[in-house]
Parts: structure tokens; C-alpha cells; sequence
């Protein structure tokens, strides 16, 4: 009798530890699917922003051969304004590219080398705040919860996020619980 509890607590442990690594995997899913969403999105907007560079490119060129009054003056002013406009091109590219790098890096952020939490216990947000990490919440156990901003290089903290810097540091923090009613009714209401 003993025996066939052991192997029914057995049973139940093993099916409870597989409805748990579905649930993982079908998590893990759900976040690749966002990540390459995210990403394609992202891509989206880096083709358009080429685009405008293109679009600003041709109405250029279409003022430099309108402004040509004399081929000497001529020729200076199209290199000083193809100069610009390559100039132009690069930074809008650097830019563009350092906002997806940073947007990509922010999510990627908890997989890196010398990221000190555990990536399990990490949640994305994004704004006004990058991460969330409830620190121990893997092991079952949450020491402490942290609201995390990531940074490369010498980027600084937006008034806003200092905002939530600020707040978070007097205290001005809590827990709510907001409770939906979901009886007929107030459903048939919406």
C-alpha cells in the first residue's frame, strides 16, 4: 500500500514536471516569436529611415543641377553638398543602426557575459524602464526585486527614467491589486 502511494506521488511529481517544461518551452516560444517580431519591426523602421535618405538624396541632387550658374562655382558647391549629404547618410545609418543594436541589446541584455542576475528571473518591460528583475523568483525564493536600465556606452538617463530612478530611490513604490468583475453581466456591459 505504501509502495503504490510512493509510485502515485511519483506519478503526479513527473506529469507536474512535465505541465512545467511546457509551460517554460511555451514561454520561451512566445518570447522568440515577440523577439522576431520586435526585430522585423525594427527592420521595417530601418527602411524607412533609408528611404527618407534616399528621398533627400534625390531632392538634393535636383537643387545642385538647378543652382549650377557657372561650371566652376558649380562643381565646388556639388562637392561641398555631396559632402553633407554623405555625411548625412552616415550619421543617419550610425544612428539608425545604434537604435536597433540598442533596442536588440536591451532585450539580450540578461543572456550577455558579466550580466549578474539569473535570466529566468528577468522580465522585460521596456519603457519607461528596461527590465525588471525579481531576483530568486527561479529558485522560488524573492530576495529582492530591481528595476534595471540598460546602457551602452556614454548614453545617460532620460528625464524620465530618472523620474523612475528618483521615485523608486524615496520609496515611492507599491503593490496594488485591481480586481476585474467577470460576471455576465459586467462583461455583456463592455
Amino acid at each position: 500500500m505504501h509502495h503504490m502511494r510512493l509510485i502515485q506521488l511519483e506519478n503526479i511529481v513527473f506529469m507536474n514536471l512535465i505541465t512545467f517544461l511546457i509551460l517554460v518551452l511555451a514561454a520561451l516560444f512566445l518570447v522568440i516569436v515577440l523577439l522576431i517580431f520586435y526585430i522585423v519591426s525594427l527592420k521595417r523602421s530601418v527602411l524607412l529611415k533609408q528611404h527618407e535618405v534616399e528621398m533627400t538624396l534625390k531632392k538634393a541632387n535636383e537643387l545642385i543641377n538647378e543652382a549650377m550658374a557657372s561650371r566652376e562655382e558649380a562643381m565646388k558647391e556639388k562637392e561641398e553638398i555631396n559632402k553633407k549629404i554623405e555625411d548625412a547618410r552616415r550619421e543617419s545609418v550610425s544612428k539608425s543602426r545604434d537604435v536597433v543594436v540598442g533596442r536588440v541589446s536591451e532585450q539580450l541584455a540578461p543572456f550577455f557575459p558579466g550580466f549578474k542576475y539569473n535570466p529566468k528571473d528577468v522580465r522585460f518591460i521596456g519603457t519607461p524602464i528596461d527590465l525588471i528583475i525579481f531576483d530568486g523568483m527561479d529558485n522560488g525564493n524573492i530576495t529582492s526585486i530591481v528595476f534595471l536600465e540598460v546602457k551602452s556606452g556614454a548614453s545617460k538617463l532620460t528625464e524620465r527614467e530618472k523620474a523612475v530612478m528618483e521615485a523608486i530611490n524615496s520609496g515611492r513604490v507599491s503593490f496594488d491589486i485591481y480586481r476585474i468583475n467577470t460576471t455576465n453581466s459586467a462583461i455583456d456591459e463592455i
